[in-house]
């Protein structure tokens, strides 16, 4: 019975193998593929399912025409298809039936050759990225961003994400950091005026903006400079490089008023390999400022702020003007500005770069300032209304000369010069017994001369020696009629200042690369200022001069530092830190009429920055560091000056030294693939050692006398930026707070040192739609909180609130139509403002002109509020406004 089971199950291991065996070798295919002449393809062979032929099943290649493979699959009754492709032949195809698959199939293919058939042109069209990103450099594409309300450069970028303009001073930052400069086609033309290009160069020109992290404009130093600039460099279309010229030409109708409205302008750009050109002259008088120079505010461009330590300062202040909506309303103008910039390369070592500029304007203001002024248990009201005229006139002209004397050295030579006045006439009418006429006179020289020597001793170190030397030379004159000093009959005030600043500077740098890519640097240098200032004050009539007492100054203030510092950039995984030094020995001399001061100090600052990378779009940064400040002249003449028909101004001198500590933290996250930016950062500073003031004011006058202190002071801010593209409701969004605690002291009309506690807070938002539609809208909604506190309260809250429609109807048609409401105080909600504007832009296809239809202030609104406080007032500026007006500007380029 048991050798029964062994047999049984013998005999069906037996069937059971021989079916394995079977199968197998049935489920084989080979064989061979070649050409009608024999000769052997390499192809595909796919193996498909017939009742589904768009999958591939199984595949093999057949290397050197020659395929043996054993499938992997069971196929169902329908068998399986086998198709044979190779590049340059027919496809081949054969259905092989299930019951053939129980053999081993062999197969010998010819491939017939794919005949060429003369097909129509088709044009495949995609959608190009909006940006790309290389290395340290993000490329934007210029037509993912337009929507054809573009005229310049600027109007695109204030849609690239990371980067935003400012309406006061045309700063640009990108991911938080001021730009040095635009270049065109990887060319310097504008230097830190970069606005000239940015306001003037046409949009349909360029087809690519760049932005460009960690630059070096030296070359040499690329790679071995520790460099945290950031450049914006435009591409110009391939068809547009040897020269275009764009002209506008607008005219209009002021409705209300008996002048006509003029917007005129004409650039040319031309580009080679020799040679790259910008040229402008613009005119209008419709509140437009095509020029780099800001006559209208208070507001530095970015080129004062980087020359500031050359400037000498002006006493008496020029006009000032808020800006009032985009149009800046409040600027009534006549200015015309005419601007050359050339780069012309002769060779490959010697390079040079020239730029002319001359602008003159007429700026026209009617301006109400009021006070409510609370004062030890004293209150009374004061009022100015001024109408001024302001005419600067500037001419400058700016030269450099590049000069590579080796392929591993380089001398540049930069001069500027600079020729400025101003002319500002005023009518005031004020609470004071008299009305008064004034006439201040301001004039401006400045020369700045550069000597740059950059050796590169290797791949990974180079020296740098930097001569610099200024002269500028400063003078005002003022006069007021009637006095505000006597009571000459008739007579009239004049205030004299004459101000000379010159700085020479020498620095030696050496730059070096370590281990890992660290990079390090030392400089040693010393920095020469000598400061000289005169003023006079004095009244006169037709028959006397009165000199008024204690209004004479005559001082000389030196200022020399001899100084090293050091810095060490240390990567470390994730981490970068980066120790800095500055050891500095700072001689003071003040000498004045009758009194004299000097001062001698070795200071060292410290400072430290760790930087933690949390992936490729965010990181952390912490600055900490102490710096010890010098006072500038404007706080060291000692008798009073003359300011206004209100204002004398006088300081209590004194040399010492401040000293600052601050820290910085602030987490950034820019990732561009999903459109979301974030900001949050954290500021602290602690001053010990300030120029505190001394105010005696009444209704009809005020003096102010700056005193330094070693008193403390304190500023903590909070800031809040955050940018994301809702993709679902093709939407972006953007949210900025800032909240700002400022700690000060003063003295007001001889009280004792008292503290006062600043609180500013300013918090927007915005949003604008990108749907599929003819219409789409942004708005911004702004609300700003000031408070001063001390023994009383001043509180003002405001509202801004900025609409824009924005109506595509048809490609060639397109147009605006913006809304801004204004409460300057909710306080007092009688004084709301409201403008309205509107634009539509004729731009037909494929031709060089446009057509653009405005009216501005069509509500016709006359003037403008602001609303402010101090810790002892509540004040209200008023100032008059651009009429109602509608312009028609064609634009033509070639």
């Amino acid at each position: 019975m048991i050798f029964s089971i062994l047999n049984n199950c013998t005999t069906k291991l037996i069937y059971l193998l021989f079916f394995f065996l079977n199968y197998s070798y049935a489920q084989t295919i080979s064989g061979t593929v070649s050409d009608s002449k024999g000769n052997p393809i390499k192809a595909n062979i796919l193996i498909k399912d017939p009742n589904k032929k768009e999958d591939v099943s199984e595949f093999v290649i057949a290397q050197k025409g020659i395929f043996n493979y054993k499938l992997k699959k069971k196929y169902s009754t329908n068998g399986l298809l086998l198709e044979v492709t190779a590049i340059g032949y027919k496809k081949y195809e054969k259905l092989i039936k299930a019951i053939e698959l129980k053999k081993n199939i062999n197969f010998d293919i010819i491939l017939l050759k794919e005949e060429v058939e003369k097909l129509e042109e088709v044009f495949l069209e995609s959608r190009k990225r909006p940006f790309s990103i290389k290395n340290d450099t993000v490329v934007y594409n210029v037509e993912s961003y337009k929507d054809g309300t573009e005229r310049k450069v600027e109007d695109l970028l204030k849609k690239l994400p990371g980067i935003e303009i400012s309406d006061d001073n045309n700063i640009i930052k990108y991911r938080g950091k001021s730009i040095e400069t635009v270049t065109i086609e990887g060319d310097n033309l504008f230097d830190y005026n970069y606005s000239i290009g940015t306001k003037n160069i046409n949009i349909d020109l360029v087809k690519e903006i760049e932005a460009i992290e960690n630059y070096s404009e030296n070359k040499l130093l690329k790679g071995i400079e520790n460099s945290d600039k950031v450049i914006l460099n435009l591409k110009i279309k391939e068809n547009k490089t040897d020269l275009s010229v764009t002209t506008d030409i607008g005219f209009g109708d002021f409705p209300d008023v008996n002048k006509t409205p003029i917007n005129l302008s004409s650039n040319l750009l031309a580009i080679n390999k020799k040679h790259k050109s910008f040229l402008i002259t613009t005119y209008n008088n419709v509140g437009e400022n095509s020029s780099p120079f800001n006559y209208s505010g208070n507001q530095f461009n970015l080129e004062q702020l980087k020359e500031n330590q050359y400037l000498a300062k002006q006493i008496i202040p020029e006009l000032y003007l808020p800006l009032v909506t985009k149009n800046n309303l409040s600027n009534i103008n006549n200015q015309f500005f005419g601007n050359l910039n050339s780069i012309f390369t002769f060779s490959e070592k010697i390079k040079t770069k020239i730029n002319l500029y001359f602008i003159s304007d007429r700026i026209r203001s009617d301006q109400l300032s009021e006070s409510n002024i609370r004062i030890n248990n004293q209150e009374f009201n004061t009022f100015d209304n001024n109408l001024i005229e302001k005419k600067p006139i500037q001419y400058r002209g700016d030269i450099e000369l590049k000069f590579n004397t080796s392929e591993t050295s380089l001398l540049e030579y930069n001069l500027s010069l600079r020729d400025e006045s101003i002319d500002t006439n005023a009518s005031i009418l004020s609470n004071q017994e008299n009305d008064f006429r004034s006439y201040l006179e301001s004039t401006n020289t400045f020369l700045k001369q550069n000597l740059d020597y950059t050796k590169k001793i290797s791949k990974k170190e180079a020296l740098q020696i930097k001569i610099t030397n200024t002269t500028n030379i400063l003078g005002q004159n003022f006069n007021i009629q009637p006095s505000t000093l006597n009571d000459l009959d008739f007579g009239y005030d004049v205030q004299n200042n004459n101000n000379k600043k010159q700085n020479t500077s020498l620095k030696a740098l050496f730059l070096g690369k370590g281990i890992k890519n660290n990079k390090y640097s030392i400089d040693f240098g010393f920095k020469l200022n000598n400061e000289s200032f005169n003023s006079n004050l004095f009244s006169q009539n037709n028959t006397q001069i009165v000199t008024i007492e204690d209004s004479t100054n005559n001082l000389d203030y030196k200022k020399n530092v001899f100084y090293t510092n050091g810095s060490y950039n240390w990567r470390l995984g994730k981490f970068t830190i980066t120790p800095n030094y500055s050891l500095k020995y700072i001689d003071q001399i003040l000498e004045q009429e009758f009194s004299s001061s000097k001062s001698h100090n070795l200071v060292f600052e410290p400072s430290i920055t760790i930087a933690y990378k949390v992936d490729r779009t965010s990181y952390f940064n912490l600055t900490s560091g102490l710096n010890r400040n010098t006072s500038s002249l404007q706080y060291f003449f000692t008798n009073q000056i003359l300011i206004d028909n209100r204002l004398v101004k006088k300081n209590i001198p004194n040399i010492s030294l401040q000293k600052n500590k601050t820290i910085n933290l602030f987490f950034s996250k820019n990732d561009l693939f999903n459109q979301l930016e974030l900001y949050l950062g954290a500021s602290y500073t602690k001053q010990k050692g300030n120029i505190f003031n001394n105010v005696s004011i009444t209704e009809n006058t005020t003096e102010i006398e700056n005193f330094f202190l070693p008193e403390n002071t304190e500023n903590i801010a909070i800031n809040l930026n955050f940018s994301k593209l809702i993709t679902f409701l093709k939407t972006n969004v953007k949210l900025s707070s800032n909240y700002s605690i400022f700690n000060s002291k003063n003295i007001v009309n001889n009280s004792g040192l008292r503290n006062n506690k600043s609180v500013f807070s300013s918090n927007s938002f915005f949003l604008k739609t990108a749907f599929n539609l003819p219409i789409n809208l942004e708005n911004k909604t702004t609300y700003i909180l000031q408070e001063n506190k001390n023994t009383s309260t001043f509180l003002n809250k405001s509202i801004e609130n900025n609409l824009k429609l924005i109506f595509k109807p048809y490609k060639e048609i397109s147009g605006t139509i913006s809304y801004d409401y204004f409460v300057p105080s909710l306080k007092n909600k009688i004084n709301n403002f409201s403008f309205l504007n509107s634009e539509i832009i004729f731009k037909p296809k494929n031709k060089n002109w446009m057509l653009n239809i405005s009216g501005i202030n069509l509500l016709n609104q006359n003037y403008f509020i602001q609303e402010n406080t101090t810790d002892i007032s509540n004040n209200s500026f008023r100032i008059n406004l651009l009429k109602r007006y509608f312009l028609v500007n064609f634009t033509y380029s070639f």
